[in-house]
């Protein structure tokens, strides 16, 4: 898969689907590109969407892969439907003391989204509710700049209680 000609930014980030028939990448001028990759010797560029107007950081599928949840240093973090045809615009999440947004993770059911932020604030975002963040996790004094979410509750998950 190339994702780079000449005079284009360079990639920050590529995911691929739960159930890799999708690639996207992520550059640092915003720029988003998703590629059908179900035959992996053929991998056909489905879209290009501008979806940020500075530094790209991060993009990430959402796990029932219905969205993208893309980052970047204009202190957003913007979700996207997946369709037929590629990606439209679905929402766009921001606060107002946030800067950078480093970083994004779905929960498991696809409901809800965290970010992690410069302003050394981890947020929890209700994916169908744009608007001001659910709760806010303000204990670091520098940069969050990556974030992980297990959920023991989801089925299929070890947990302690399996161990014994």
């Amino acid at each position: 898969v190339s994702t780079q000609s000449t005079g284009e930014g360079g990639v920050q980030s590529i995911a691929v689907n739960n159930i890799a028939n999708q690639l996207c990448a992520i550059d640092n001028r915003g720029l988003l590109r998703l590629w059908d990759i179900t035959a992996l010797s053929e991998p056909r560029l489905v879209t290009e969407q501008q979806c940020h107007d500075n530094r790209g950081l991060k993009c990430t599928f959402s796990p029932d892969c219905s969205s993208i949840a893309t980052t970047s240093a204009d202190a957003t973090m913007r979700l996207w439907s997946i369709g037929e045809e590629g990606i439209s615009a679905s929402q766009t999440f921001s606060s107002p003391e946030q800067k950078w947004v480093w970083d994004a993770v779905f929960s498991t059911d696809s409901q809800f989204i965290f970010t992690a932020s410069s302003d050394g604030t981890v947020r929890l975002w209700d994916s169908q509710i744009p608007g001001l963040p659910k709760q806010e996790y303000a204990a670091h004094q520098k940069a969050v700049v990556s974030i992980a979410f297990w959920d023991r509750e989801a089925q299929g998950f070890y947990t302690e209680s399996d161990a014994s």
